[in-house]
């Protein structure tokens, strides 16, 4: 639910105790909460910690059975992929790009027009994942992939946001070749499995706060989706309730995941 006080500092710090089993192990400490309230897009951006961990967790489970990531700086091809973010990554990123230098920004927005209109051009408005079979949506990704449309953020085929990026991002890691990611559709691609999908818990918990589905957008028309729900990312909330929320949502089910907001001095990230 929205919180509607006006704490600005007036709470003690507090934590949030939490024990979740995962498939790599279990994560079990405190994680720090900001006092009071918090938008959707703060949530995100405290929430990678969470996400490192379990991606942490995961890789070392692919390195004790020989397999290591192959990914590497310059490697870009999934950076050309329909990355789906939550609502909550969507202002997220819309912050993101708020905060860059000028000229920085007017180069980044640029490369978003000229996303949106190619998308447009080659009639990706008139596809819907609504009702669409598991085939359909594997089909979608591989056209989308096809039209060679890099991220916003792409650079020297580097990331330009990488201690920014979404969730996806982080999590979308292989052991196969490198050079296979460039032709999804011919050659074998290996990923890492994760944890858990931190986008998807964000979606299911910003359409619980919000009321509605859980949704999930492109990167390329995060920025306009941000803008078109700009009231609607405004909207502040009880801090240790979304992350409680948010760990429910991460866990395979509440037998298996524990969470306790509780006043505390503020504790080092999960460990």
């Amino acid at each position: 639910m929205p919180d509607t006080s006006d704490s600005k500092g007036q709470d003690r710090p507090r934590s949030l105790q939490i024990d979740l089993q995962t498939r790599f192990g279990r994560v079990k400490g405190n994680l720090s909460v900001p006092p009071g309230s918090v938008r959707l897009a703060e949530l995100a951006w405290n929430s990678m910690a969470i996400d490192e961990r379990l991606i942490a967790m995961a890789t070392a489970s692919e390195a004790r059975q020989g397999r290591q990531v192959s990914c590497k700086q310059g490697c870009g091809a999934c950076c050309r992929q329909a990355v789906p973010l939550s609502p909550a990554e969507a202002w997220m990123i819309a912050d993101v790009v708020a905060s860059l230098p000028e000229a920085r920004k007017a180069e980044t927005l640029a490369r978003f027009t000229a996303a949106k209109e190619r998308l447009g051009s080659e009639g990706f408005g008139e596809r819907s994942l609504h009702g669409a079979s598991e085939a359909e949506i594997t089909r979608l990704g591989l056209d989308y992939f096809k039209l060679g449309i890099a991220c916003p953020f792409l650079v020297d085929e580097s990331c330009s946001i990488h201690p920014n990026r979404p969730s996806a991002c982080r999590e979308f890691l292989v052991t196969s070749p490198a050079e296979n990611c460039s032709d999804p559709a011919g050659k074998p691609i290996q990923g890492v499995p994760t944890a858990g999908s931190l986008t998807d818990a964000l979606s299911k918990l910003s359409a619980m706060v919000m009321g509605g589905e859980p949704q999930a957008i492109p990167m390329t028309l995060a920025l306009e989706w941000a803008a078109a729900n700009l009231e609607a990312g405004s909207v502040r909330y009880d801090a240790a309730m979304l992350l409680a929320g948010l760990v429910q949502f991460l866990g395979p089910g509440p037998a298996a995941t524990q969470a306790q907001s509780e006043t505390s001095p503020a504790t080092p990230p999960v460990s």
